[in-house]
């Protein structure tokens, strides 16, 4: 209790900062494509900017998990924030041509990076140690509860007042309510090292960034996260065309793609709890076989009908353990290698998976196109989640014990109060 009483407000603000922020143009991406043909006359793939976008956030993450480790989180997010709006506004104001589409779209992704994933997470490892996991979740909720209230606010300015209006509401949720959720609600607390000084149990929490990066321990669970975000974010990409494969109307489609995104809030949630109360290896290798099953039974759904009760529980099923996975990453850093250098450790690892985030949609849709199904696209799926399960489970046998949260001592009451000074 004592960690949420005094890091409860980081957590709770990083909620909307990180919500309203540049990820909210990842998930809304979608809605721009068709209205921005028709305005400008280009191609699906001229328009389409969001790999390039998921590759440039995940490709200088290292450079703004780096900054985090130095100037702190807050600095950092207010860095990318500020000029981010201002590249959202020059979408909507400057008159379009493939030089400006694409250089304020090569200019958001650099620029996103500032205020992406990987700075919120470094504010939260500098409050939470006990508790990391469940703010983790919650943290990383807001990407999905934000994106329930703008899409459709984004989908209606651009229906009514052409497509560069939703850049202007983007816009405004940055200034409205990420930018201000940053500057007056989240805090950092400085020194982590010296104030979790038992946060990390490996022995590699004493290492530098360069010693662990060296190890091939680091790189194995790297590959677990790249492994996962082949499988799921190809799939996201899909789920609306594997519905509609399996006999589902485009209502029906539209229903179960929404339990997806509530799906995925709750396995954000119930993934950072369990994290926090049972080992974190045995819950890694439990959710990476769960979303393979997962993924086994969307096999079933791609080869014919079946039974829409059936699909709806295979759709939750991939959102909640695609929601714990995503909470995995950030806590498995922060216990094996420490507070210290978070940032840099935690962003270099993403940033493999930023390269599985833009091949896998084109993989998945390729292997759609080859054999006229979805099935072997989840089965590859499936093999990648597998694969992941066991990487997890090297990573545990070549390191320490993964201790049982609920053995460890109650934290000391010097702990109760901040201990080091801490930024308004």
């Amino acid at each position: 209790m004592a960690e949420w009483k005094n890091g409860g407000r980081t957590a709770a603000f990083a909620l909307f900062g990180y919500g309203a922020g540049p990820v909210l143009l990842i998930i809304t991406a979608s809605v721009f494509v068709r209205p921005t043909m028709e305005a400008t006359g280009w191609s699906t793939s001229e328009v389409l900017v969001s790999p390039v976008l998921v590759l440039l956030l995940s490709a200088c993450g290292p450079i703004a998990g780096r900054l985090a480790d130095r100037w702190g989180a807050r600095k950092t997010i207010i860095a990318g924030l500020v000029p981010f709006s201002v590249i959202l506004t020059l979408f909507a104001l400057l008159p379009i041509n493939k030089v400006t589409f694409y250089g304020l779209a090569l200019a958001s992704g650099i620029i996103g990076s500032f205020a992406y994933m990987v700075p919120f997470n470094r504010a939260v490892v500098s409050w939470f140690d006990k508790g990391a996991g469940k703010a983790f979740g919650l943290v990383g909720s807001g990407s999905a509860v934000m994106a329930l209230i703008a899409t459709p606010i984004v989908t209606l300015a651009i229906y009514n007042f052409g497509w560069q209006a939703g850049y202007l509401v983007l816009a405004g949720f940055v200034l409205l309510i990420s930018l201000p959720a940053v500057v007056f609600g989240m805090q950092d607390r400085l020194r982590t090292n010296e104030v979790h000084g038992s946060s990390a149990e490996s022995p590699d929490a004493a290492r530098s960034v360069k010693q662990v990066l060296r190890t091939p321990r680091y790189w194995i669970f790297s590959f677990s996260i790249f492994a996962v975000t082949t499988a799921t974010t190809g799939y996201l990409a899909h789920l609306q065309p594997i519905l509609l494969d399996s006999g589902l109307s485009v209502a029906v489609a539209t229903t179960v793609t929404t339990l997806y995104s509530v799906g995925t809030i709750a396995g954000r949630l119930l993934g950072g709890t369990l994290l926090d109360f049972f080992p974190r290896r045995k819950i890694a290798v439990a959710v990476s076989i769960l979303l393979a099953a997962a993924f086994g039974s969307l096999v079933m759904i791609a080869t014919g009908s079946v039974p829409i009760f059936i699909i709806a529980i295979a759709v939750i099923l991939v959102a909640l353990s695609q929601g714990a996975e995503a909470d995995i990453g950030a806590y498995f850093v922060a216990k094996e290698y420490g507070p210290r250098n978070f940032g840099t450790l935690y962003s270099t690892a993403l940033a493999l998976s930023g390269v599985a985030a833009v091949a896998s949609p084109y993989a998945f849709g390729a292997i759609r196109d080859a054999s006229g199904s979805y099935m072997w696209a989840c089965v590859v799926g499936a093999g990648g989640l597998v694969l992941a399960a066991l990487s997890v489970l090297v990573f545990g046998m070549t390191g320490s014990r993964d201790p049982d949260p609920a053995s460890e001592p109650p934290e000391q009451s010097s702990d109760r109060a901040p201990t080091a000074t801490s930024e308004a």
